[in-house]
């Protein structure tokens, strides 16, 4: 007797041959989510450096009031205007590789060693401690310039706003970057930022206590600004 129920086999088959995605649709959808993510991604990394920076702000505002604090507390002089012996770092002012000692100087009146360190600075980590004589054996503390991120302005002067207090260090003159060291920068010479950190910008702590976001331009005006409100013709700066 011959079998009249149709084939189940061959119409499994076809069923599955007509919903099976070909090679093609494949090929569309990938080129999709390529688009996608060519669009997508590069606002979240945008999104990314921006908390970043609005981290780094922060960081110099703390910073900022910590040495307002300071200022108060030692007759209106900041660290490396004070003796060590009053709890200063004046001492090391003329020493670029003991940049730290003017961080260290103010370390009652930081929160956090974190602080130091720039949250875009991705090469940077922040210390344990700050006085390098109270670290236990083995913790790391800021006995070099490698845990900071943030240089000083040894011209500041908590009077006069448009004075340079601290600045992140990706500092070029001339175009050429600024490494760890002393530097006299004078008016002749154009400052501005590395791609290092804040893709070419910045953020600088001004005297009184506010931070200003700037690009290479804008740092380049507010350094004139600095020199001629403070009416010298140099500033000396003091990078990590």
């Amino acid at each position: 007797m011959m079998n009249s129920k149709p084939n189940c086999h061959l119409g499994d088959q076809r069923r599955r041959a007509s919903t099976g995605l070909t090679r093609i649709a494949v090929i569309v959808i990938l080129a999709v989510l390529a688009l996608l993510a060519a669009v997508v991604l590069p606002a979240l990394l945008k999104a990314r450096e921006l908390a970043r920076r609005i981290g780094c702000v922060n960081n110099l505002k703390n910073i900022g009031l910590g040495y307002r604090i300071f200022s108060t507390d030692h007759e209106g002089l900041l660290p490396w205007a004070t003796p060590s012996t009053n709890g200063g770092s004046r001492e090391w002012v003329a020493d670029g590789n003991q940049t730290f000692r003017h961080w260290t100087a103010l370390s009652n009146e930081l929160s956090t060693t974190a602080i130091l360190i720039c949250p875009s600075d991705l090469d940077r980590r922040p210390a344990h401690f700050l006085w390098w004589h109270a670290a236990p054996p083995g913790w790391p503390a800021t006995t070099n310039t490698s845990r900071i991120s943030y240089g000083i302005g040894l011209n500041a002067d908590e009077e006069n706003s448009r004075t340079i207090l601290a600045l992140d260090r990706n500092v070029t003159t001339n175009g050429v970057p600024l490494g760890p060291g002393r530097w006299v920068v004078s008016t002749n010479q154009t400052v501005g930022f590395t791609s290092a950190i804040h893709e070419g910008a910045g953020n600088i702590l001004m005297g009184d206590g506010s931070v200003q976001q700037a690009t290479s331009a804008r740092f380049d005006e507010l350094a004139r600004e600095a020199f001629r409100s403070a009416g010298v013709s140099t500033n000396t700066w003091l990078i990590p």
